[in-house]
């Protein structure tokens, strides 16, 4: 059997179209944004560095072919098994010159800044709206209490996606931690009471910030569902009112305080 031999051009354009087909494997609009699919989940999320990690030797687009939520869930359970090597690795990396790293952690806080300011100076209003209602409450004026009592209401869950407050994680220096789940103001420019708190992980609130409400809480949102949208209006429309607390100015509450008063 004879074999043809591929001209350059043949080869690149082969290559070229091998790279289109994946693409468009991977890839698909959804309300005029194109989204990529994690090959772990399974799930279509914009493929933007907010979602996906970067990976120079994929071709197609840059990223990673998974998602940053299962990358950090990977790492997590990496971890759990791989306990000694986890220390080992740590041992390296504080055996660095601290010099080498604070040069990283400047130079990522740049990076950071950068893109930040850019952002600024494309969205003039946006910046304008944000600092408006940033300036109206910098804060929820709930006490400790209130807070516990409005995050048993909502399970323990984020009140928008629904994940648990013991799978809530944030990246400290590559290094997953759990952490609480945020106060969140349902609406931007309302009150700082528990009638307008509801918990919520840091994904969702960091995706939410430039939107009202029910701009971004519909259908279209991927983590939406009716069942967490009727419990967060019932929740800000009457059931906080049997939770919430006479304002005692500068009340602190000890831990064995809380725990009473929970149990």
């Amino acid at each position: 059997m004879a074999f043809t031999t591929l001209t350059p051009e043949e080869k690149q354009r082969r290559k070229e179209e091998r790279k289109r087909l994946k693409y468009e494997k991977e890839h698909k609009i959804i309300d005029n944004i194109d989204h990529k699919i994690c090959l772990k989940c399974k799930e279509f999320k914009p493929s933007t560095a907010e979602y996906f990690y970067k990976n120079k030797s994929n071709s197609i687009d840059g990223l990673s072919n998974k998602c940053i939520e299962c990358e950090i869930k990977r790492a997590i359970q990496w971890k759990k098994d791989n306990p000694e090597k986890y220390a080992e690795a740590m041992s390296r990396v504080e055996a660095k010159p601290k010099r080498i790293l604070s040069n990283r952690k400047r130079a990522e806080k740049q990076r950071k800044a950068g893109k930040q300011k850019e952002w600024q100076n494309n969205n003039p209003d946006k910046v304008k709206e944000y600092s408006m209602f940033k300036r109206l409450h910098k804060k929820h004026n709930i006490n400790p209490l209130e807070w516990l009592r409005c995050k048993e209401y909502f399970n323990n869950q984020c009140a928008y996606c629904g994940l648990p407050i013991a799978e809530h994680y944030n990246n400290y220096n590559g290094e997953p931690r759990k952490e609480d789940l945020q106060k969140e103001h349902v609406d931007h420019f309302g009150v700082n009471d528990l009638s307008n708190c509801v918990p919520g992980c840091k994904s969702c609130n960091c995706k939410k910030w430039e939107f009202t409400f029910n701009e971004w809480y519909n259908e279209n949102n991927p983590v939406f569902t009716k069942e967490r949208y009727n419990k967060i209006m019932k929740w800000i429309n009457t059931d906080h009112k049997l939770y919430i607390m006479s304002p005692k100015p500068k009340q602190k509450y000890t831990r064995k305080e809380v725990k009473k008063e929970i149990s």
